[in-house]
């Protein structure tokens, strides 16, 4: 693949090339006029000397510039076009310098060895103007990464992870977790309040129809004499004083019942695989259900359109929960010098791993890109870079060769 190459000439090559370029031909005809007009003595001597000497430094120094790029004019000299010629080696050359001076692991925990980089991440996060445009930056970004998400994938994935969550007896002992850490806490005694209400709304509602089952139970004797009613009372009586008794009193032995009901259910959670393994099968038979993957992508929907009508707010509450949370983050590194500390450690440790781990893959990188690019490419990007300098080259060789032929000239006047 070849990178793109048509772009402006910011450093003034071509004006520089043309520059060089006039200079040479303006000494060729001088040279040409000091030989035609001029005498072989006197001060066209020394105009024809400078001339000659200009010329033979312009002429060697385009060559020896244009040989760096490409063959002088197209002809197969040796030893020209040296960049091209050389592409392959240049780019294995690139690469090991970039790996053995930049990415070598001693080098990398030398430099970083006594940088707080932790510091500087911290009053970075803590400025605000820094922490909203990361904040702002995260957030915009959001819609497109959702955009290159597929529903379906996303749906699928979602149902994959439940069912294996499901596998392997992890769901149920997980479960057994929460259910003790709800029953230390009481929480399984507030289920049961909430039934006792229940129960005291439910009799309260149903009066009628618990007498209506009394008389239905009882003999027309009975009846006559209006026991089934008298039954019926006592009944209602009896279960509105269970009830209460068992709302008041947190020591009520169904209260106690209930705590050691859920302690063993906890129990057989994590230690019977046959409760495990019911569990799991009912997960795994709810996961695959129609109706359950239909919620999971509904939801996944609703769940995508909220972040993105949120991205799109100017008052996203995810930007400002987000700003505040990078503010934080780096307010407390900037406070924490013990947090400070471990969290250098862990980047120094990181940033030379990946040194130790990656810096030859980097190197390889480098090294089959410039591999990869076409000769007019490599020579373009190089002749951008420092054209302009080796065209200056061109014009310093001109002068120069020109002095030196005034110097050989001046020289041989006064041996002669």
């Amino acid at each position: 693949m070849t990178p793109e190459t048509s772009q402006p000439d910011p450093s003034g090559l071509g004006q520089m090339r043309r520059a060089a370029t006039g200079l040479l031909l303006l000494m060729t005809a001088v040279y040409l006029i000091s030989h035609i007009w001029g005498e072989d003595e006197g001060s066209w001597g020394y105009v024809r000397a400078f001339a000659e000497a200009a010329m033979v430094g312009g002429l060697a120094d385009w060559f020896a510039v244009t040989a760096i790029f490409r063959r002088p004019l197209g002809l197969p000299i040796p030893h020209t076009a040296v960049i091209p010629t050389n592409q392959k080696r240049i780019a294995d050359s690139v690469g090991h310098f970039i790996a053995d001076n930049f990415l070598r692991a001693d080098l990398v925990q030398a430099r970083v060895a006594s940088k707080d980089l932790s510091a500087s991440l911290g009053r970075w996060l803590a400025d605000l103007p820094q922490s909203r445009a990361f904040a702002t930056g995260i957030v915009s970004a959001l819609p497109g990464l959702l955009d290159a998400l597929d529903d379906e994938t996303v749906a699928a994935f979602l149902r994959r992870q439940a069912s294996d969550a499901a596998n392997g007896a992890r769901l149920a002992p997980a479960f057994s977790s929460v259910v003790e850490a709800l029953a230390h806490q009481g929480r399984h005694q507030a289920i049961l309040d909430a039934l006792l209400h229940q129960g005291f709304r439910l009799l309260e509602d149903n009066h009628q129809l618990i007498r209506e089952k009394v008389r239905d139970r009882t003999g027309w004797m009975w009846r006559m004499v209006k026991v089934d009613r008298q039954a019926a009372d006592s009944l209602i009586v009896a279960l509105e004083d269970l009830l209460r008794e068992v709302a008041m009193d947190p020591s009520h032995p169904v209260r106690l019942r209930l705590t050691e009901t859920v302690a063993k259910f906890a129990a057989d959670l994590r230690d019977d695989p046959v409760l495990q393994h019911r569990i799991e099968s009912w997960v795994r038979e709810a996961v695959s259900h129609p109706t359950v993957a239909q919620a999971m992508e509904a939801g996944w929907t609703e769940f995508k359109a909220a972040l993105r009508r949120d991205a799109g707010s100017p008052d996203s509450r995810l930007r400002a929960w987000l700003e505040d949370a990078l503010m934080n983050v780096g307010l407390g590194l900037v406070r924490d010098a013990t947090v400070r500390d471990a969290l250098n450690e862990r980047i120094r440790s990181l940033l030379v791993q990946m040194a130790e781990r990656h810096g030859k893959d980097v190197s390889k990188l480098v090294s089959d890109t410039i591999r990869a690019w076409d000769a007019n490419t490599i020579v373009e990007k190089l002749e951008m870079n420092v054209g302009r300098d080796l065209q200056f080259i061109r014009v310093n060789g001109t002068v120069i060769g020109g002095l030196v032929g005034l110097v050989l000239h001046a020289g041989a006047m006064l041996l002669g």
